[in-house]
């Protein structure tokens, strides 16, 4: 800065301090002496007038006043250090470097020394066109605020409550009046642990942003779940100036989601544990000291196939719950009952004196299951058969000791039914079963002596099919008819399923090009994806190729995963399932309801359809608890834009149900069972005489 003004070192000082802290300010800033001269400019000062990376220092602006408004423009500037004239702001054209005209606010002060004499004067201009885009801005960021669906809080540095916005106080039923000044801790929930907190503030501390859930609590005492994102707001020179919240409701999400725990971890009918638990329960259990003795107990009908069969889905599900309320009888705080599923039963017993003690259990349930039951008009005699394993003793792995339970159990049911038996290492009869059917199971791939059937898929309110599951069946040679869950599951153990994944594919596929070919309606179909097969490298080349060499089945073609198989592992399951759908192939999630889908993981994943598990359907309309999962689950697909579809419809009602409550497709013995290509096309040919 020049002294050529006759400026003492000492004005020059009080000058250079008025002006410092506009020197990276955002706002066009500089400071000139009596005749004009720019004395300090900022570069925003320089970039307005047009003199990019220049400086304006030494330099007369008297060139960027229009001629008609010099003499003014001077005469002020001379009572302004006349002391004639304070402080003032006016708008005014002015020119830019290249001559181009804008209209500029300018606001002039004095700069005064010791002596309170004015020694210079220090100009603030800005653009006002541009001013004017920063406040339709401003006032468009209000609007969007002032009128979001989500709760917006702002707080100043220390903490204090300095703005909400409408929806905050929907959420929390405080007015703004009764939260200004006050810390966002009054929304506080006792259940919140300080360690979420301090992880709060150790991040908006250090400069980052905030994303997490917590429990908070409105101004009635009522507590709801709140997604937040919090971030810090520093100025310029970085220094922390307001904290900014914002945050959503998600409280209806967090109850879907504690509804998916309990499909996940109870059962449906009997109130009991179900597998899930069961293996956690486990597997807690193996992982405790050896102090005394602990067992596993599998509990298997006996017969129940035919008591189904002959007195009904429904006298057989009360007679599940009968014997679950039995066992509940039977035992105590040291041990534990769950069902499997179908007529499996499981004990844990946590601690036991000795084997003496697990026999006097055994027996005490044996007698008391044994006893008749009075379901409806009929007295059922029902017995178990029960396989036992000792935990740590015959093993430390929850599959093997599951698989030994489940040995001894048949060894019971070869002994005459209505007893128990104790694994023990010589029990490999099932197993060489076991190894004879993959054997077998392997032979009949190679030889292609497995058939496919299919079940139709209608549209519940016109009553037409308009998809079909793929059905792999095997009919042995000597032990006829295999139940698929036998076989599937050993071929999934084994590996096998992947060469009979391709067969079925294989033929599927076939099936849908002689459809195609054909006059009869067009209708997709289905095929289910085992976790193997997700997991294997060639799923993704396989389905590619045959899009490629039969572009017509793409649309055409829905691929089905089981609810278990996505659990497994989310994140290779997400990642095939987009490249599936990448390919145009619609997916399915099958038995939805039986495992746990987190709803951020069933968000990120590409499916189209849920598949309500029939184990919901079959309690339909007159079970409370199974018509709200029911509802919750439609209701859930809804939210996320997909199509549900009921498994396993056996009655009118539950069709009737179904409509009312907005699902429209479905399948189930009301329909039609499994049936072959030939039944399935003379159904069509009906179907579109119709």
């Amino acid at each position: 800065m020049s002294q050529r003004n006759g400026l003492s070192e000492t004005q020059l000082h009080i000058i250079h301090q008025v002006y410092t802290p506009f020197d990276d300010a955002h706002i066009g800033v500089a400071c000139i002496d009596a005749q004009g001269f720019c004395l300090l400019s900022n570069p925003q000062f320089s970039a307005i007038l047009g003199f990019h990376g220049e400086s304006l220092a030494g330099k007369p602006l008297d060139k960027i006043c229009p001629p008609e408004h010099y003499e003014a423009t001077k005469a002020r500037l001379q009572a302004l250090f006349n002391n004639q004239l304070g402080s003032y702001k006016l708008r005014r054209d002015l020119y830019k470097k290249n001559n181009e005209i804008f209209t500029a606010s300018v606001c002039v002060s004095a700069i005064r020394d010791e002596k309170n004499q004015v020694i210079a004067a220090i100009i603030i201009i800005s653009d006002v066109a541009i001013d004017t885009t920063h406040e339709l801005e401003l006032k468009k960021l209000s609007y969007a605020v002032e009128n979001s669906g989500s709760a917006v809080l702002i707080t100043n540095a220390e903490g204090l409550i300095e703005y909400t916005n409408p929806r905050f106080s929907e959420v929390t039923g405080y007015s703004p009046l009764e939260l200004i000044g006050k810390k966002p801790s009054l929304l506080r929930s006792d259940q919140t642990s300080d360690h979420i907190y301090k992880g709060l503030w150790h991040n908006i501390l250090s400069g980052k942003q905030w994303r997490n859930t917590l429990l908070n609590r409105r101004k009635d005492g009522s507590e709801y779940w709140s997604f937040q994102s919090i971030s810090p707001i520093y100025d310029q020179n970085d220094t922390l100036v307001n904290i900014v919240s914002v945050s959503d409701d998600i409280s209806h999400i967090k109850e879907h989601e504690r509804q998916m725990e309990q499909l996940a971890y109870f059962d449906a009918l009997t109130g009991l544990g179900n597998r899930r638990r069961f293996r956690d329960d486990l597997d807690n259990l193996i992982h405790k000291p050896a102090e005394q003795v602990s067992a596993l107990l599998l509990l298997d009908l006996d017969h129940f196939k035919q008591i189904n069969d002959t007195l009904g889905h429904d006298t057989g599900d009360e007679l599940l719950m009968a014997i679950a309320n039995r066992l509940r009888f039977c035992t105590n705080e040291a041990s534990s009952v769950y069902r499997l599923g179908g007529d499996e039963f499981t004990v844990l017993v946590h601690t036991a004196d000795s084997t003496e003690d697990l026999i006097t259990l055994t027996t005490e349930i044996l007698s008391l299951l044994g006893q008749p039951l009075h379901i409806g008009p009929h007295e059922i005699q029902a017995t178990v058969s029960i396989g036992i394993t000792l935990i740590h003793t015959d093993g430390d792995d929850a599959s093997g000791l599951l698989k030994n339970a489940d040995l001894a159990m048949y060894e019971a049911k070869r002994s005459g039914r209505n007893t128990f038996a104790f694994f023990h290492p010589k029990m490999d009869l099932e197993a060489k079963r076991a190894l004879s059917l993959e054997l077998d199971l392997r032979h009949a791939i190679d030889h292609e002596a497995l058939h496919l059937l299919y079940q139709p898929i209608m549209d519940l309110r016109t009553g037409r099919v308009v998809a079909v599951e793929a059905l792999c069946r095997w009919c042995h040679l000597l032990d006829g008819e295999i139940e698929p869950s036998e076989f599937i599951e050993k071929a999934e153990e084994t590996g096998l399923i992947l060469p009979l994944g391709r067969w079925v594919i294989k033929e599927a596929l076939a099936m849908l090009m002689r459809l195609l070919n054909s006059q009869l309606p067009t209708i997709n179909l289905s095929i289910n994806l085992s976790t193997r097969q997700l997991e294997d490298p060639l799923l993704i080349p396989t389905f590619k190729a045959l899009i490629e060499e039969h572009p017509s089945i793409k649309p055409n073609l829905t691929l089905e995963i089981t609810e278990g198989v996505l659990l497994q592992n989310p994140q290779q399951s997400t990642d095939t399932l987009h490249a599936l759908k990448q390919l145009g192939i619609s997916l399915a999630i099958d038995d939805f309801g039986t495992g746990f889908s987190s709803l951020n993981y069933l968000k990120k994943m590409p499916v189209d359809i849920l598949k309500i598990d029939k184990s919901f359907i079959a309690d339909l309309p007159h079970d409370e608890d199974s018509a709200a999962i029911t509802e919750t689950i439609i209701a859930m697909a809804e939210r996320l834009q997909l199509t549900p579809l009921a498994e396993g419809i056996e009655t009118l009602e539950q069709k009737q149900f179904l409509i009312s409550k907005q699902c429209f497709m479905g399948q189930g013995f009301l329909y039609s069972k499994a049936i072959t290509e030939a039944q399935l096309f003379e159904m069509l040919a009906k179907q579109q005489d119709h």
